[in-house]
């Protein structure tokens, strides 16, 4: 079947390049007829010249009006086929090589005109004119070889016999020259077929290709919309289940709480040492699920994209003092000795989220206290001044336990079903907690990782954060409290998730926050009130952001100098400003959009002067 296939393909290219090529020969002959008849007419006209007194009047006279009919005939076979812009049809190709003929013959029939006995002048203008006549004639008619020859061969052949009727010597001399010339023209009429009809082949496969790549192209664009909608369907199902675990946090967390409080309150009410020794372990138990539920719910919020982080200020110190009061207690239960060293400036502010950090070095030192039996753990500390307003920061927990196996190092910060458990990962007590560890650091920039050591192991967290100072803006977990009025901000965005996360940040501001799905919707809301700025978002229903950003400059109105804030998910730094716009970068986080808020309000002395009030 693929042989069959692959002959017929074989026969349709054949028959396409020999449709082409006879094509292409046609409309090469039909373009050449152009510059043909004229030529033969200007040549024929001053031959005459030279003819005359050499040739009898009438025949001087018929001859010239041969040439002259027989070359006007031969253009209008071409004349029909040239206004359609189409190539000569078999009739008219039969009909211009009988006038090509015609032509031919009336050239070569001059020798036997003028005679032998005419001047060498004249003799040699003959000459000259119908091998020049002969040689252009081939040239120009090159792509259809039938054509050349037809005008070739009875010019040249009477012209011979011309010279052989003299019975001299040179004269059968020249008759063989002849014969090498109208060979020479043949051979070169051939090497132009053979490159034309190479042309014609390289374009039908040039043309072949082009299409079995468009094929392709749209094969695989077809796949690849297919695979990311399968891919789109997969995420949102995941981001659905996610979303739906995150939302258990409140049922989840009700029932641990009153588990461990009403054990905490057994455990303070005089009960034996039995019973508070099995009141204990309940607590324990349930700390222990409550923290299980806790990483749970964070990785499915990460997973949902519902995990915010909220800045404030923090020191290495206070770091150190809360590890202290968290893995003390852990250590001294099990004999463990535990330390925190600092190295660098321990009581330098920095932006960050302390929740999430502390969350991190728990899950480290959780871990590093439970899989040590001697020796002890500590904390280490490092924070480095870097480039400009930031500070490298590094904790690195070290233990000197058994260490994690080195089958297990590689999948160490991987989430793991059970199935995927092997027993060196299960030994070394990796899964959520250390895989939360590493989603919580990409949350925050930094990275999470793991060096082994000659006595134990060492997990690390390297953040780059801002440091803090009193020229600080506003941050996330703070609020806006504006003594004067409120912000109106216009909030434009399509997409309800991305719209629900623009609402909450902006009211967290205080502002008065309308929302829009629409570029008309943004344009009415413009025209029927004022706003203090307009927040553009990624995406519209019936138009682009652009689109809507130009529109709002359009107004007819002073609304059209409405500071207008831009969500641009290609921006490579947090906050932009360009062509009078203020950009953020997307996901869009607090801080950015409130400096891009206050940045774009400078213009305005009560609104900037109410967001100074905010960040001071």
């Amino acid at each position: 079947m693929d042989m069959g296939f692959t002959n017929a393909r074989a026969t349709a290219r054949a028959e396409e390049i020999a449709r082409q090529t006879k094509t292409a020969r046609r409309v090469l002959v039909a373009r050449s007829a152009l510059r043909a008849v004229p030529m033969n007419i200007i040549t024929a006209a001053l031959l005459s010249i030279f003819m005359l007194g050499h040739v009898e009047p009438m025949a001087h006279a018929a001859w010239f009006v041969l040439v002259t009919g027989a070359a006007l005939l031969r253009l209008g076979t071409m004349l029909r086929a040239r206004r359609a812009d189409r190539a000569p049809t078999d009739r008219e190709i039969a009909a211009y090589i009988a006038f090509s003929a015609l032509i031919g013959t009336c050239w070569g029939a001059v020798p036997l005109l003028v005679g032998p006995m005419a001047p060498p002048i004249v003799s040699q203008a003959c000459a000259l004119v119908i091998s020049g006549m002969v040689a252009g004639a081939v040239m120009t008619s090159a792509a259809e070889q039938r054509v050349a020859m037809a005008f070739a061969v009875p010019a040249l052949g009477l012209w011979a016999a011309a010279l052989a009727f003299t019975g001299s010597v040179f004269g059968y001399l020249m008759v063989l020259m002849l014969g090498a010339f109208l060979l020479a023209l043949r051979g070169l009429s051939q090497a132009y077929s053979q490159t034309l009809i190479d042309a014609v082949k390289t374009n039908v496969e040039l043309e072949e290709t082009r299409r079995e790549t468009e094929e392709q192209s749209r094969a695989m664009a077809s796949l690849a919309e297919r695979q990311e909608g399968a891919a789109r369907a997969a995420e949102e199902h995941a981001r659905a289940n996610a979303a739906i675990l995150a939302n258990m946090s409140h049922e989840l967390g009700t029932p641990l709480n009153g588990i461990l409080g009403m054990s905490q309150l057994l455990d303070e009410a005089g009960l034996g040492e039995d019973q508070r020794r099995m009141v204990r372990r309940i607590r324990e138990s349930g700390e222990t699920l409550s923290r299980l539920v806790g990483d749970i719910l964070d990785v499915s919020r990460i997973q949902a994209g519902r995990l915010e982080l909220v800045l404030d200020d923090l020191t290495a110190r206070e770091i150190g003092d809360r590890a202290r009061r968290f893995a003390g207690p852990l250590a001294k239960e099990k004999g463990l000795g535990f330390e925190v060293r600092y190295s660098g400036d321990a009581d330098r502010a920095l932006r960050a989220d302390e929740t999430r950090i502390m969350q991190i070095v728990k899950i480290f030192l959780a871990n590093a206290v439970r899989f040590t039996e001697t020796g002890g753990v500590s904390l280490g500390i490092d924070l480095k001044a870097g480039g400009g307003d930031y500070a490298a920061l590094r904790l690195e927990v070290r233990d000197t336990g058994s260490g994690v196996p080195e089958s297990a190092r590689d999948r160490l910060f991987d989430a793991f079903s059970a199935e995927k458990v092997d027993e060196a990962i299960r030994e070394a007590g990796t899964g959520l907690g250390l895989h939360l560890a590493s989603r919580l650091a990409e949350l925050m920039n930094g990275r999470v990782g793991y060096e082994p050591t000659e006595s134990g192991s060492v997990f690390f967290l390297e953040l780059r954060l801002r440091m803090s100072s009193k020229a600080d803006r506003y941050a996330e977990n703070e609020r806006l409290d504006l003594t004067s009025r409120r912000l109106r901000v216009l909030a434009a965005e399509a997409d309800p998730s991305r719209r629900s996360v623009l609402l909450g940040y902006l009211k967290s501001f205080n502002c008065v926050v309308t929302c829009a799905a629409t570029g008309r919707e943004v344009s009415e809301a413009l025209t029927a009130a004022a706003y203090d700025a307009v927040v553009l978002g990624l995406v519209l229903e019936d138009c682009t952001p652009e689109d809507a950003a130009a529109d709002i400059r359009a107004l007819p109105s002073t609304n059209s100098l409405t500071p207008v804030v831009r969500l641009d998910p290609d921006l490579e730094l947090p906050l932009r400003e360009l062509g009078g716009d203020i950009y953020v970068r997307a996901p869009v986080s607090g801080e950015p959009l409130l400096e891009g808020l206050r940045r774009a309000l400078e213009s305005d002395p009560t609104a900037a002067a109410s967001l100074r009030r905010i960040a001071s």
